[in-house]
């Protein structure tokens, strides 16, 4: 899908469409974009958001946020910009036209999450940085071999060594790919909804 083909709305529009504070989808936005940076949006000059693709706003809202928490309605994939049912018999060419493109991309959107080819940035973030800390603490355990390798100094030199390195690293890599197997036991299967959201 082209840029010029997505429905780009501003955060006064989004704001007037759904009833809200211009600050509480200014928050959404940021969030938004937080998580997906490649969201589409039209900057300022200053690097100001000035429009988003109002169906990755939606989509976002849609998947994460509580709707019992939701001050503004959350809008499915079958839902038009009025927030009723897109409908096919509106004499209005334009707002048809920016209906069909909206749910076209939400339902890429969709597509894109089904394929599990969208992800949480922050949760992404978080799951990095757990698995270089757990990689880490394994890695420090080399030195708790130092014995063994003085053995194999003087008992076989630089040969007994190289073997025994090789040894201590497959058993580190099979320490590592353990510990992320348990790592990925104990993961969610789902993300949780986003709870403190206005908009």
């Amino acid at each position: 899908m082209t840029e010029d083909r997505l429905v780009m709305y501003s955060v006064a529009q989004i704001a007037d469409r759904d009833k809200v504070s211009k600050q509480a989808v200014s928050k959404a936005v940021k969030k938004l974009l937080d998580e997906r940076p490649d969201t589409p949006v039209v900057r300022g000059n200053q690097g100001q958001v000035l429009q988003v693709s109002l169906a990755h706003y939606d989509e976002y809202r849609q998947r994460f946020v509580n709707p019992a928490k939701a001050t503004a309605p959350i809008r499915s994939i079958s839902t038009g910009a009025n927030g009723g049912p897109v409908d096919p018999s509106d004499s209005f060419d334009e707002a048809r036209r920016q209906n069909e493109w909206l749910k076209l991309g939400r339902e890429r959107i969709k597509h894109q999450e089904d394929l599990k080819q969208l992800v949480r940035k922050d949760k992404l973030d978080e799951a990095n940085r757990i698995i270089a800390r757990e990689i880490q603490n394994i890695v420090k355990r080399l030195p708790n071999n130092a014995d063994q390798i003085a053995l194999a100094v003087s008992k076989e030199g630089v040969h007994g060594v190289r073997v025994l390195l090789r040894t201590i690293a497959f058993d580190l890599g099979n320490a590592i790919a353990d510990r992320l197997v348990a790592l990925s036991g104990e993961a969610p299967e789902t993300d949780e909804l986003i709870e403190d959201e206005e908009a």
